[in-house]
């Protein structure tokens, strides 16, 4: 076993880390990465956080281990994929700076009530201790109720998301300079952008976003 997360060192080796992800959005880039290690889409129109941290790529075995924590209530396996994010956050953080704090990605109150928990919150608490960061769940709020995101293109996700969230609190009063986000699968980026966009305005210098796992480009298609 590695560090007691339930996973021996050949099985952690197994898993699907990221081949040279684009240094903004944190998209795969291949075998054979331009020299500047940014997409396409992040020279033409980079999103409003300052990077994206992916511990995988969004395929098997993560994209069942993720389902089961977030629609089973798969706590164990949310634990062990929390304890590999706080891992990959911390030596990101080390580096480049820890945030004031880490703002999970809120859930409509409906929803919480229909799933029981919020897998994001639960993500930053384990990521929270393991780094020392404060974790923030009343400064940013999902205002209404939207229709799930998944299987829409990112334009509708865009509309569905529109005015989906408000600041409250030290988000919304300038004194935060540097705040991470917290979700569990990024993958048009729209959520953690239209968010992100949010807290650029009320002045938030530094955004960085830390997930799970990232959907590639061709997993999109």
């Amino acid at each position: 076993m590695v560090d007691n997360l339930a996973l021996c060192a050949a099985c952690l080796a197994d898993l699907p880390y990221p081949e040279n992800a684009c240094q903004r959005c944190g998209v795969e880039l291949g075998a054979t990465p331009p020299a500047h290690c940014y997409c396409g889409r992040c020279l033409l129109e980079p999103p409003s956080f300052d990077r994206c941290i992916p511990v995988f790529r969004y395929e098997f075995p993560i994209r069942e281990l993720i389902a089961h924590f977030k629609f089973q209530a798969g706590f164990a396996e949310g634990r062990t994929l929390a304890h590999l994010l706080a891992t990959r956050a911390e030596g990101y953080f080390d580096t480049l700076g820890r945030p004031q704090r880490l703002l999970p990605v809120p859930l409509h109150p409906s929803r919480l009530r229909e799933r029981g928990f919020n897998q994001s919150v639960e993500l930053a608490r384990i990521i929270g201790r393991h780094c020392g960061i404060a974790v923030d769940v009343t400064s940013c709020r999902r205002a209404r109720a939207t229709p799930s995101q998944k299987g829409l293109s990112a334009e509708k996700r865009a509309i569905n998301l529109r005015h989906a969230f408000t600041l409250d609190g030290d988000c919304a009063d300038g004194i935060l300079q540097h705040v991470a986000i917290v979700d569990d699968v990024v993958t048009t980026m729209t959520t953690v952008d239209t968010l992100a966009r949010l807290l650029r305005r009320a002045g938030i210098a530094r955004i960085d976003v830390l997930c799970l796992a990232r959907v590639s480009l061709s997993e999109r298609r």
